[in-house]
């Protein structure tokens, strides 16, 4: 089965595409799990699909993740290869998932997860910058949601909204739904700003939620995705890439084991109670 990361926040600009897209190339570089991964584009705007087809003039793909959604092409039909030198496939935005937008189907995409699950390690989905319906298919879907946030104290306030989205979720549609953390984006070098915005999403967020990485602007984290390469392809050695694979290798794998290994002992829990159940109705009927 798979390991499915949503990629959330409803406020724009704060490197949630930039993370998901290099989250996926350090994860087939970097995970022992598997080389595998799969990027799915919720994001009616397309940027990960842009860049991952090195395609910059608009045009939407034959084939995206909207006809798979409205069910005329099945999941595998959908799937593109990408032009990263890493093992990632994607299927692809469209304009028209706008559409999909205005109505109230929120579990469409988690049957599209459950067909391509055996097939990849890895499944990172991008979604839109809004709680709508797009977001909530890709939370029902995942198993972990992750929240890139830029370092300012403007962008902590609405995080309020962000978690009560995932714990509706975790309670109406997908009990399995964990949140894997926080990541801190786009640092100023020059300010001391981490502190305050630490202080402030602790106020939000357990302090285990929030990881200890941040990640710095860096020109070699814009220029990468514009050369139709992630930072690692791009420049190995720079601060982003550094940043980004240290955070992977020592903060997001360890985090993302312990909260495996918390599922399994929920699940035989609950597997055990269950058959508790069902073994004293019987001795009951008896």
């Amino acid at each position: 089965m798979s390991n499915v990361i949503a990629v959330v926040n409803h406020k724009g600009g704060t490197g949630k595409t930039t993370t998901a897209i290099n989250l996926a190339a350090g994860l087939t570089r970097y995970s022992d799990v598997t080389s595998s991964c799969l990027v799915i584009d919720m994001d009616p705007h397309g940027c990960a699909t842009s860049t991952l087809l090195g395609k910059l003039d608009g045009a939407p793909p034959a084939r995206s993740v909207f006809d798979v959604l409205r069910r005329a092409i099945t999941p595998q039909d959908g799937i593109a290869s990408t032009i990263y030198d890493e093992n990632i496939d994607i299927l692809p935005s469209n304009p028209s998932l706008e559409s999909m937008a205005k109505t109230q189907i929120t579990d469409r995409l988690a049957k599209v997860v459950d067909a391509l699950s055996t097939s990849y390690g890895w499944i990172i989905i991008d979604t839109p910058p809004n709680l709508g319906v797009l977001t909530q298919n890709a939370l029902v879907a995942a198993d972990y949601a992750l929240i890139p946030t830029q370092c300012s104290g403007l962008a902590v306030p609405s995080l309020h909204q962000m978690k009560t989205l995932i714990e509706r979720v975790q309670e109406r549609q997908n009990v399995w739904l964990q949140l894997l953390g926080v990541l801190i984006t786009q640092k100023d070098g020059r300010t001391p700003l981490q502190r305050q915005v630490r202080r402030e999403l602790g106020q939000v967020f357990q302090a285990g939620d929030i990881f200890r990485t941040i990640i710095t602007s860096n020109i070699k984290i814009e220029e990468a995705p514009a050369n139709f390469q992630s930072i690692y392809a791009y420049d190995s050695g720079c601060l982003g890439a550094s940043l980004y694979r240290d955070w992977i290798k020592k903060e997001f794998l360890k985090k993302h084991q312990r909260l495996e290994k918390l599922k399994v002992e929920k699940r035989e829990a609950a597997e055990a109670g269950a058959l508790a159940a069902t073994t004293a109705e019987v001795v009951a009927e008896e």
